[in-house]
């Protein structure tokens, strides 16, 4: 059977990994499922270079639902959760795991650059790329892998630069954008590609005009606040392979690593800078940013660096401000906020504009009238008791015990039967019951676990969702301080359970959330992980104790059960970070298996157990702990439970 990361045949498409140091080009054809590339003769692909560890960075192949074809992720290190010394950088932003893109720009902290591409043949761009500098194609025939389809000696394009820099000089600090140097690495490996490849690149600088008037009317702190926004707007708006950096102290630099000609380049900079150049309303005086813009084009203004940089500083010009229909904003909402008429921004924009609606959509009236509806059938629910917990069992497979209770909510309608959370708490989050029913979940999970314990039964955490509206809630923390102090449990006993979405939504506001929950003493844990590779990184930032990995992962084993390297690399993840995981959606035998042989510290899942109610929930609880019955320590009466019980099958 194939594996994981080769699940589909993909003779449509190949996958090339352009390599340059500075003696050679190598063009690698990728087809196998794991590739080690790092200066250590082991290593299938060896990157040259004295400051490249020796074990840099590790390529894993896997399967694309969405794209239906095989891809390949770039882990920084190798699998075992050993980390290279200088990083791996993907399109300007250090990452740990990324799943690679067509296009993507690849550094790996040194003078050693690469690019993915996914070629699918037939199209003119796959043919272009594979032909040497005579135009004649190589062939893409099964060679010994990897595959090295050509090595020549490159064109320099370079600047006299000293080999070697350290890791911090490549991101500017203000604004976590690329620097000069980075960039430059980056356009030199997007300049030889188009050579190769006879595409054009686009360069566009940015140059923020009233830079200093902004520093004397405000604040240093809040001019840096400022263009570290505008930076991450403008990184969030470009498509993969495309990079933005900081030039200079009020300058920004975009790289488009392949354009079809000026009027490509005239249409991103209208696309990025339209709701940038509103007026905003900041600390009470009305903010003007004034931008001025140059480009440039590869090969028609130049072929060097210094000459296309020269090209694209002569070509600054002023821009013309625009006047919005209405224009509000406050310092604690991030301070850039506009009309929703502006042109659309991308769906994770870093400046959090709000979407104010000028006109009432035609269906505004119908909507409002189904929230009203919504919002007193769930007071009423309140009222009349229809409300339960369920509770589902995480077992820690190296301890034997159930380390954590998940809270799940079900509402029990006296004429509709049980309705999943699903079909109503999206729609409390749009209404003001928002706040009690938040409430209401804390408190009485908070009271079973606490009821539990003082039955005698074993400890464990009991695990709350919270979707991004009751997260961001402004009330968040005094609800769970009033939950522990109502049932007297102690803080480390309860667990938050977010998504990555709701992290990404609002990284400085999810910063300081998560660390005064962490003062606090509660846990945090990051659900549905593995979808959002991007956010990787902040495992390291910010105080997450725990990470369930996505449901669809576990799943797929049950038609690929050798699909286990993606798995790997996830719970190896974890370990590195000392951060705890949990593979969820666990629902027989040969899933539980591969996840046992894989060493997946934690469970849950359907095999193990359904959700349960508290009385139900207290009666497995109280049967196993460290692998042995404490029914005899506890207070209350349990059910005898036969050779077929959950721990059985462990």
């Amino acid at each position: 059977m194939n594996s994981f990361f080769e699940t589909k045949s993909n003779s449509e498409s190949q996958h090339i990994l352009v390599l340059e140091d500075s003696n050679c080009r190598r063009t690698i054809m990728l087809e196998e499922s794991q590739y080690s590339l790092g200066r250590h003769s082991s290593c299938g692909i060896q990157i040259t270079s004295a400051q490249a560890s020796r074990h840099h960075a590790t390529l894993v192949r896997k399967f694309n639902n969405k794209l239906n074809r095989d891809m390949y992720l770039i882990v920084d290190g190798d699998l075992d959760g050993n980390k290279s010394q200088n990083g791996v950088f993907i399109n300007g932003s250090k990452c740990l795991v990324h799943e690679l893109k067509d296009g993507d720009l690849i550094n790996f902290g040194c003078h050693v650059n690469a690019s993915y591409h996914c070629l699918q043949f037939g199209q003119s761009h796959s043919q272009s790329f594979l032909r040497d500098k005579n135009g004649d194609s190589f062939t893409t025939s099964t060679q010994t892998r990897p595959s090295v389809l050509v090595s020549e000696p490159l064109q320099d394009f370079r600047r006299p630069e000293e080999d070697t820099f350290e890791e911090q000089s490549y991101i500017d600090p203000s604004t976590n954008l690329p620097n000069q140097v980075l960039f430059l690495e980056y356009l030199n490996l997007a300049l030889s590609n188009a050579e190769r490849g006879q595409h054009q690149v686009g360069l566009i600088l940015l140059q923020l005009k009233n830079w200093q008037r902004l520093i004397k009317d405000y604040s240093q702190s809040l001019s840096i606040l400022t263009l570290s926004q505008i930076g991450q707007h403008l990184r969030q708006g470009l498509r993969n392979g495309d990079v933005v950096a900081r030039w200079g102290e009020n300058e920004f630099i975009i790289l488009l690593s392949q354009i079809r000609g000026e009027e490509n380049l005239e249409g991103v900079s209208q696309r990025l800078l339209h709701s940038l150049l509103a007026p905003y309303d900041v600390q009470g005086k009305t903010l003007q940013l004034e931008f001025a813009r140059g480009s440039a084009v590869y090969p028609r203004d130049g072929a060097a660096v210094e000459t296309l940089s020269k090209v694209v500083r002569s070509r600054l010009q002023a821009l013309p401000t625009q006047n919005p229909h209405l224009v509000i904003a406050s310092p604690d909402s991030g301070f850039f906020q506009t009309s929703q008429w502006d042109a659309p921004l991308p769906e994770k924009s870093t400046l959090n504009f709000a979407q104010l609606n000028l006109e009432e959509a035609p269906s505004a009236e119908a909507e409002r009238e189904r929230l009203v509806k919504v919002e007193k059938r769930i007071q009423r629910a309140l009222r009349k008791s229809e409300l339960e917990l369920y509770f589902q069992p995480q077992v820690n497979l190296e301890r034997r015990e159930v380390e954590t209770m998940e809270a799940l909510i079900r509402w029990l309608h006296p004429t509709q039967g049980m309705i999943a959370p699903r079909q109503f708490l999206p729609w409390s989050d749009q209404t003001e019951m928002i706040l009690p029913l938040t409430e209401w979940i804390l408190q009485n999970a908070c009271l079973q676990n606490r009821t539990w314990q003082s039955q005698g039964l074993p400890p464990a955490m009991v695990s709350v969702n919270l979707s991004s509206k009751q997260f961001y809630h402004q009330n968040l923390i005094a609800l769970i301080q009033s939950a522990l102090a109502g049932s007297q449990l102690a803080p480390q006993w309860l667990e938050l359970e977010i998504t990555e979405t709701t992290i990404l939504e609002d990284l400085d506001g999810a910063r300081q959330i998560l660390r005064e929950l962490d003062e606090r003493g509660a846990r945090v844990c990051l659900d549905d992980f593995g979808v959002d590779y991007a956010s990787i990184r902040y495992l390291q930032e910010l105080p997450i104790h725990k990470f369930k990995i996505d449901n669809s992962l576990i799943q797929r084993l049950n038609t690929y059960p050798q699909d286990t390297a993606l798995l790997e690399v996830l719970i190896n993840l974890g370990r590195s970070f000392r951060i705890a995981v949990v593979a969820e959606g666990v629902e027989n035998q040969t899933q539980l298996d591969i996840l046992q042989k894989l060493r997946c510290p934690i469970i849950q899942g359907y095999y193990l157990s359904h959700p349960l109610n508290g009385l139900d929930a207290g009666h497995f609880l109280g049967h196993y702990h460290f692998g042995r019955p404490v029914a005899q320590s506890s207070k209350i009466s349990m059910p005898e439970w036969g050779e077929d019980s959950p721990f059985a099958r462990l």
